[in-house]
């Protein structure tokens, strides 16, 4: 039976991925190379800001006192401890190959995730009567996040198409697959957070603060990793051009990726009294993308056949 602090009423599972990025192109959504750019970048936001998520579920599971959602919590923590480790293990490797520097990609997330909100933010030791409000506010910051990459993963699923669109196979999937487990847990923050704190003011607070510097990231970042792109156009490689803002806002009219308005209006939703992400997006479209996910079934198979030969 679904507890009362838990929305989740289906199963969540922490499925393993084996992708193979040898032959992937760094275009690999053809039509839009500056897409191809943006939902690369997403993947260094993700591996930060994923270590980061689990750092403060881990933190906030002694705090949670009902069974259901905290088995919730668990598989959450697991699926985005496999999300960190699938892109880390494969993107890089794969954008290194095109003369990327990975590192210096992470360089502003790593600030934002483990130094600005941090336990000690900034090197600031925190009075013991704040560090639970701390706590809270950065779960709901989990939960703000988490609000964007639901709303990304169902767009993902209804819109993006990228692969029957031409688009790489493989870079497709592991994209896909990580937005279908971002709906299939969607609820999982959002519930903790009502749980230990709940508090509306800090929440829109919170998300107020959280939805420009999404979109900063994102746009931040597309920019950077299109630098060295000679097929980007140079009016498009900069954040204070009008060039840069139509090319991204194109891209979401195309459906290739959430372009800046989209990220305006989904953020107003998560203000609404009344919001849970239990309405945002479908469990089933996802679960029925993660039945047939390529990733998901290569790891199968792998495992299936070192059983056998264990055996």
């Amino acid at each position: 039976m679904q507890s009362q602090a838990s929305k989740a009423s289906w199963a969540m599972i922490p499925r393993q991925v084996k992708f193979e990025w040898n032959a992937s192109p760094l275009h690999w959504i053809p039509q839009d190379p500056l897409a191809s750019h943006g939902v690369n970048h997403f993947s260094f936001t993700l591996v930060r800001g994923e270590y980061f998520f689990c750092r403060m579920f881990n933190k906030a599971l002694p705090l949670i006192e009902d069974e259901k959602l905290r088995a919730d919590t668990k598989i959450f923590i697991r699926q985005e401890a496999i999300h960190s480790q699938a892109h880390k293990g494969s993107i890089d490797a794969y954008l290194v190959r095109y003369g990327v520097d990975v590192e210096q990609q992470y360089k502003r997330v790593v600030n934002l995730f483990d130094h600005v909100l941090a336990d000690k933010p900034l090197g600031f030791k925190l009075p013991k009567s704040w560090q639970r409000p701390w706590l809270n506010a950065r779960v709901g910051l989990v939960a703000a996040a988490e609000h964007f990459t639901s709303a990304i993963g169902q767009y993902v699923l209804t819109r993006s198409d990228w692969e029957a669109r031409g688009g790489d196979p493989v870079v497709s999937d592991l994209f896909t697959w990580h937005s279908a487990e971002e709906v299939e847990h969607r609820t999982v923050a959002y519930d903790v957070y009502q749980h230990i704190s709940g508090n509306y003011l800090l929440r829109i607070a919170v998300m107020a603060v959280t939805a420009p510097i999404f979109t900063y990231l994102m746009a931040a970042g597309t920019v950077q990793l299109a630098q060295d792109d000679p097929l980007i156009p140079k009016q498009q490689k900069s954040l204070w051009r009008p060039a840069f803002w139509k090319a991204w806002h194109r891209s979401d009219l195309n459906g290739y990726m959430p372009g800046p308005v989209w990220f305006l209006t989904t953020s107003l939703r998560f203000f609404k009294p009344n919001y849970h992400p239990f309405y945002e997006a479908s469990t089933e479209l996802a679960q029925s993308y993660l039945a047939q996910s390529a990733g998901v079934l290569a790891y199968q198979q792998k495992a299936e056949t070192l059983t056998q030969v264990q055996s």
